[in-house]
């Protein structure tokens, strides 16, 4: 029999039928900031360019404290105006429940779809498909429904799997929102081919762009076993009674990790990485990734898809909760991002989330050249960083993003770190901090001002998730 641990939120079991009558195992509260609940304690090797030195954060998957400090406001003699725009309210998607391909062989899998679709209409263009990503039979039914989608959402929900594969083609979608689906290879068209101009993924964590499925790799694991190619793992359930079994044990990320580096063998200095056919038209636009590993999977779509940044002009990345880099070394971000010759608009919510504690101070040597709007938020410490003169410096000088138009510059972000914790936490700022943070920022924004840029407000959260994640300091 197998035990083999998942990228999901629970442990899976794989037992013969009749072979024990239960299995105890102990299970931990879900929470949406949780990637990954197991992995190797052997660390895998790193993939990375020659020059970059392995850096590895801890491994942080505890829960996040729910609690919210409510402090007073800062009374300041630093207030500086800001455009505040007033974003559009966004429709309503058709929200559709989906019973998702674990319960395909239930008896009323497909009636349980048929009932919600006949009072939905079937030109709708907003949808939104919640608490699992379809089936195969759910994608045939929504594929004969609906004809004219063009935003699309799929929530993957408490299960954190991904049916991609079949979405319908002849929809029209623009845009395209993964939720939760954690660990999984991303197979649709729509993606891979970058068809849909804007791509969000919410609260994702472990997806890969290229590859192998996780369904392959078990099977190629358990190949290699009964070839005696690899050891297999095991251990030992309700030991020292008349149940004992032995268990053999896979963990899937270390699974993973072994076959990205076989797909990227250039990485490690060996080898040239394999030339990746490039679609005719690439309409991806806009890139938003918030959250869990948010950085790390923003380098693995550029690693496994690189032409889908071709015609990238927004990026948008939010990690704050210390969950990044499980997979990759965190100086790849530094490799890549200021390669976005063509980006015109940067929003980075980034705390302190670097094990190099100089990444994170000297953000502003890697920004793409060509931005026009830079939205940045980071932890209040950066303005008493040694190099936080750098960061003056770079924004008086008109040859630091010489096309900036617009410039949101926020340091209201705090992290703790006590002991017991596994990683540190983002907290409110102490009141004196963050006052610091925002006189430090006032000779930015003169600067700025003084170069023709107008200060603007951070955009908004997601609004679906604004209770996961904290907006703008309201003392700021």
């Amino acid at each position: 029999m197998d035990l083999w641990i998942s990228k999901n939120s629970y442990i899976r079991l794989s037992v013969p039928l009749g072979s024990i009558a239960s299995i105890a195992v102990p299970q931990q509260p879900r929470a949406r900031f949780l990637m990954f609940r197991l992995v190797a304690r052997s660390r895998p090797r790193i993939m990375k360019p020659a020059s970059f030195t392995a850096s590895f954060a801890t491994s942080p998957f505890d829960i996040p404290g729910a609690d919210k400090a409510v402090l007073s406001p800062i009374h300041a003699s630093v207030y500086t105006s800001i455009r505040r725009p007033v974003p559009p309210m966004p429709h309503s998607p058709m929200t559709v429940k989906i019973q998702g391909p674990n319960e395909e062989a239930g008896p009323d899998h497909e009636s349980h779809l048929q009932d919600q679709l006949q009072s939905i209409q079937s030109d709708t263009k907003y949808l939104r498909l919640d608490e699992d990503t379809p089936s195969d039979k759910e994608w045939t039914l929504l594929s004969a429904h609906f004809s004219h989608v063009e935003n699309l959402e799929l929530d993957s929900g408490f299960n954190e799997d991904l049916n991609d594969k079949h979405i319908p083609q002849h929809w029209p979608l623009r845009r395209l929102e993964l939720r939760s689906a954690c660990g999984q290879l991303v197979q649709s068209p729509f993606i891979l081919q970058g068809r849909v101009s804007h791509l969000s993924l919410l609260l994702t964590g472990g997806l890969r762009f290229a590859g192998s499925t996780n369904s392959e790799l078990l099977r190629e694991h358990k190949e290699q076993v009964e070839r005696g190619e690899i050891e297999a793992e095991y251990i030992t359930h309700n030991q020292g009674t008349p149940e004992e079994k032995r268990l053999q044990v896979i963990y899937m990320p270390s699974l993973v990790c072994r076959h990205m580096n076989k797909l990227h063998p250039g990485l490690d200095g060996k080898s040239d990485p394999e030339e990746v056919s490039t679609p005719d038209q690439i309409n991806l636009h806009t890139l938003e990734i918030f959250e869990n590993d948010a950085i790390d999977t923003f380098c693995r779509l550029t690693m496994d898809q690189p032409h889908l940044l071709n015609n990238l002009q927004t990026l948008r990345i939010r990690s704050t909760s210390g969950l990044d880099f499980i997979y990759l070394d965190e100086g790849l971000f530094r490799f890549i991002l200021p390669q976005l010759v063509n980006l015109k608009t940067l929003n980075l919510t980034v705390g302190d989330v670097f094990n190099n504690p100089s990444y994170l101070p000297t953000l502003h040597e890697i920004l793409p050249p060509n931005l026009t709007t830079l939205f940045f938020r980071g932890p209040a410490s950066l303005c008493q960083s040694e190099h936080w003169s750098g960061w003056l410096r770079a924004f008086e000088s008109k040859e630091f993003l010489p096309q900036l138009q617009r410039l949101a510059f926020v340091l209201d972000l705090h992290h703790e770190e006590k002991e017991g914790w596994s990683r540190k936490r983002v907290v409110p700022a102490p009141a004196n901090v963050l006052y610091q943070a925002r006189v430090a920022c006032e000779d930015i924004y003169g600067t700025v001002r003084r170069r023709g840029v107008s200060i603007v407000e951070m955009p908004a959260e997601p609004e679906a998730e604004n209770d996961l994640f904290e907006p703008v300091d309201d003392r700021w």
